[in-house]
């Protein structure tokens, strides 16, 4: 079996299983956690993270940038 992604040829178990886990990983859970990353940044309250005075006043809060990019 030919391998495209790595040009490589898969002649036996223990490289097919290497091709299968590799690919898995790649094409499946790498994208998967990073869509699940970005959509608990995007979407977890994140309000109930105490933020000193100083830190309010130096920008905008987390909140008023999710209401921007949702917008």
């Amino acid at each position: 079996m030919f391998d495209p992604l790595y040009e490589e040829i898969v002649t036996n178990t223990s490289d097919l299983m290497v091709y299968m886990v590799r690919h898995v990983y790649l094409e499946l859970v790498l994208p998967l956690s990073i869509f699940v990353a970005v959509m608990l940044t995007l979407f977890v309250d994140w309000s109930c993270i105490p933020i000193s005075s100083i830190e309010c006043e130096r920008g905008l809060s987390l909140e008023k940038i999710k209401k921007q990019l949702l917008e």
